[in-house]
């Protein structure tokens, strides 16, 4: 009987021994669960942008002990379709310009509208102080989209091909003589028209190719994405008219988001490093754009900044795309609401 009372104790202490061995282990391997993250972006290799997203990747996959791994896929996609998938959850994150996002959030046109924007501190102040936490709340109650950072594309100029370059295009009277690759939304395509322009929408893959085959003569964008996109290769005349801020934007699938832990939520959404990538982000594409603009001239394109006077003409033609917007915005119920109060608040604050 003492023997078969041994035997027990002996059994429960094994027992026990091996509990206190395997109940860390199971811990550890709950810890160590990992989670992917696939990150896409138009923006090609050796841009500010992909920098950005390198960053972000390795301070995200450090912090979080190697649990979080993020791959990133850069150069490919169709913007729009990159949203739709990002709000199912078919992608866990976008980097993606706000023109991109209309068709889903008809929100992020006011952002779009023509001659919005003075200048840079304009759109900073309002990005960052003014509307970003609203519009970070609206993304993730209405759209299943978790807004991350306001990065940029810029200031939007006109580029095109020219019979004499030598001679400076009257704006926006020489746009009616062009066809004009339109970025994939309305308000981009209305406001070509109010200048007398003629648009063509062409999604991004296929705009180098458009301007090769001569099916459209011309673009708006920026000097840094239309030389990462080698699209500055088939003009020889830039137009400095700065009549659209294109913000760039990151956002995550709210359907991924939420089923990470609360400790990589943490690490992801992370203030301080926010705060960091949004001001460093945008100080060096601001910075390449002012460089980038000297090597235009020696590629030998024209270059050529409108008046104050040809602006504020420029200005005075597209404020139809504004009566557009609002009576649009009429239609869509509670985003429409937002939409006229987000413009109002825009006006105010970006003068």
């Amino acid at each position: 009987m003492n023997n078969l009372k041994t035997l027990s104790r002996s059994r429960l202490l094994m027992m026990l021994v091996s509990l206190a061995v395997i109940l860390p282990m199971m811990a550890t391997t709950a810890v160590a669960q990992e989670y992917t993250m696939t990150l896409q972006s138009v923006a090609p290799e050796g841009t500010p942008w992909a920098a950005q997203v390198g960053r972000l990747k390795k301070v995200w996959e450090e912090k979080s002990g190697g649990r979080l791994k993020v791959k990133v896929i850069l150069g490919r996609g169709n913007e729009e379709a990159m949203v739709r998938k990002c709000r199912k959850g078919e992608l866990q994150a976008i980097g993606v310009s706000t023109g991109a996002m209309i068709s889903e959030v008809p929100e992020m046109g006011v952002l779009e509208l023509p001659f919005l924007f003075k200048d840079y501190a304009a759109a900073d102040k309002v990005l960052d102080n003014v509307l970003f936490s609203s519009i970070e709340k609206f993304l993730a109650e209405d759209y299943g989209l978790q807004l991350y950072i306001f990065s940029e594309n810029g200031f939007r100029n006109f580029a095109m091909k020219v019979a004499d370059p030598s001679k400076k295009p009257e704006l926006p009277g020489a746009l009616g003589s062009l066809k004009m690759r339109s970025q994939d939304n309305w308000i981009h395509e209305e406001t070509y028209k109010a200048l007398g322009g003629n648009p063509v929408r062409v999604p991004t893959p296929e705009v180098l190719t458009s301007l090769s085959n001569k099916q459209v003569q011309g673009f708006d964008n920026t000097p840094l994405f239309a030389f990462a996109a080698s699209w500055y290769k088939h003009v020889n005349v830039w137009v400095v008219s700065n009549h659209i801020y294109q913000p760039g934007i990151v956002v995550f699938s709210k359907k991924w988001f939420d089923g990470l832990p609360k400790d990589i939520q943490e690490i992801i959404l992370d203030k301080d490093t926010r705060i960091k990538e949004t001001k460093k982000g945008r100080k060096a594409i601001r910075a390449l754009g002012k460089q980038l603009m000297g090597t235009l001239k020696k590629k030998g394109i024209t270059i050529y900044e409108i008046s104050g006077a040809e602006r504020d003409a420029m200005a005075a033609k597209t404020k139809g795309v504004y009566d557009m917007f609002r009576k649009k915005a009429g239609g869509l119920g509670k985003a429409g609401k937002r939409m006229k109060k987000m413009l109002s608040i825009i006006e105010k604050n970006a003068k």
